[in-house]
């Protein structure tokens, strides 16, 4: 998905759009099948739990795969992700919605200083491949009077990692 480079406004980017529009989808099929077989409400939850978490993913593998990322970089990654969650709240009814925190915790880790980006890795780490965590470590000290700090913890990841 192309992600814009205009100024964030108000609007998301139009993948989000796309990611709706196949929930949609989605929620017309499970209504459709209903009529002819009644959906037990549990396989119904599980349904949008494993769908909605497996959308989360895609996010986070989106927002890992940043090269670099700019304050409206961010901006934008929150916005599409929060837009995300407010349109598929309007039909589902699982609270909290899952796979939301993971994502969001991602998003909020970019804005972390260094001091407190080790003790997030260390905090979160199980929550996180080794390359999303080495993605947000490139992103987030990305100027190259900081290779020692990256270098630092992008070990510190791979030790986290063998445990």
């Amino acid at each position: 998905a192309e992600v814009s480079t205009q100024s964030t406004g108000d609007q998301p980017n139009g993948y989000v759009g796309r990611m709706v529009a196949e929930m949609e989808g989605l929620q017309g099929k499970l209504a459709s099948v209903s009529l002819c077989v009644p959906i037990p409400i549990d396989v119904y939850r599980m349904i949008w739990s494993l769908c909605i978490t497996q959308m989360c993913s895609v996010f986070l593998e989106g927002f890992a795969s940043a090269k670099k990322c700019t304050h409206e970089g961010r901006a934008w990654m929150q916005l599409d992700f929060q837009q995300f969650i407010v349109q598929i709240e309007r039909f589902i009814s699982i609270k909290p919605v899952p796979g939301k925190g993971p994502v969001d915790n991602f998003i909020k880790a970019y804005y972390l200083t260094e001091g407190d980006l080790e003790q997030w890795i260390r905090d979160n780490y199980m929550d996180y491949t080794s390359r999303h965590l080495n993605s947000l470590i490139n992103c987030t000290t990305s100027q190259l009077s900081k290779m020692m700090q990256r270098n630092r913890l992008s070990n510190l990841v791979d030790e986290l990692m063998k445990q």
